[in-house]
């Protein structure tokens, strides 16, 4: 008997579809919506599962197997253009954002470094020494005190124009005293300790804040973070069951169309879907191009711990 071949899986084109639908379904007259649904592009839709920490990002966007089936501001060029450069960025800071909250929470320290006259530094070379000679001074007290190696995230921030051109942006554990953290910066004095208070998105706000991406050269990484900080724990899948561990799966795209009418029925699917999670916000997102569709939605866990396991 001739051996079954394997099915090969069909391959579809990477894009960035936050790009490609901009346009949010709510300023949509009700009529066109219809229209939308009922003669748009049909497709496979994937389901992205994002984990960081107590926050779960689920991201619903189509798959398209050909370029042409992508509307312009969605394709990822080959020649690193601008639109590459600024994928690039936009998905640095996301992942930013979700290292930050799965590593770091309430009681964990935030620091703004700031530089004296005549302290800046002259190169982006330059301000990462400086930044790197001061995380060893922190790794030096907190070894004399018994303490672990720093767990953090740095965010160097440029600004030509500003009264303050340099200054860092440090995401630190809150075992080490704030005052001390200050006290081991060197380069300037107008600086600003806070312990981390979370809210329902998490530390999402304070992350857009800080990787603002201005004035950054081709080249630059403007983040640094310790060695053996937690993943976000990232999943696609192109079906799901009607209810968690309830009923035969069905693809993501039989579920689309009821989300885009109401997002009421969003709140509704994510309550089956993840009944541990808790409902934040969520967008409805669609382009004329091919009149398809991109679902954001943000839960949380609130009665999961930081560094508590799935």
């Amino acid at each position: 008997m001739a051996e079954r071949r394997k099915k090969k899986s069909k391959y579809f084109i990477p894009y960035d579809y936050e790009a490609a639908f901009q346009s949010q379904v709510e300023a949509l007259h009700e009529m066109f919506l219809e229209e939308m649904l009922k003669h748009g592009y049909k497709c496979l839709y994937a389901l992205k599962e994002i984990r960081s920490g107590e926050q779960l990002e689920i991201e619903i966007y189509p798959l398209f197997s050909k370029v042409e089936e992508i509307p312009e501001a969605g394709r990822i060029k080959k020649d690193n253009s601008k639109a590459q450069n600024n994928l690039n960025d936009k998905n640095a800071r996301k992942y930013v954002e979700r290292l930050l909250n799965t590593n770091f929470g309430d009681g964990d320290i935030w620091v703004t470094l700031t530089y004296e006259d005549g302290a800046e530094p002259e190169t982006w070379e330059e301000a990462l020494k400086n930044m790197q000679k001061y995380i060893s001074r922190v790794n030096y007290h907190r070894k004399k005190k018994g303490l672990p190696k720093a767990r953090y995230i740095y965010i160097t921030e440029y600004d030509p124009d500003a009264d303050i051109r340099w200054n860092h942006h440090l995401i630190m554990d809150g075992a080490m005293e704030m005052d001390i953290i200050e006290k081991l910066w060197k380069k300037g004095r107008r600086n600003h300790t806070r312990r981390m208070n979370k809210d329902e998105c998490g530390l999402t706000g304070m992350a857009h804040y800080i990787t603002k991406a201005e004035n950054r050269k081709k080249g630059e990484r403007r983040w640094n973070s310790s060695k053996g900080l937690e993943k976000p724990e990232i999943r696609v899948v192109k079906s799901k069951q009607p209810e968690k561990n309830k009923g035969n799966y069905k693809p993501i795209r039989k579920y689309v169309d009821d989300m885009v009418r109401d997002q009421e029925k969003i709140r509704e699917r994510m309550k089956k879907w993840y009944p541990d999670y808790t409902y934040t916000s969520s967008e409805v997102y669609y382009n004329d191009f091919n009149s398809m569709f991109y679902i954001h939605v943000r839960l949380r866990d609130v009665n999961r711990k930081k560094g508590e396991p799935e």
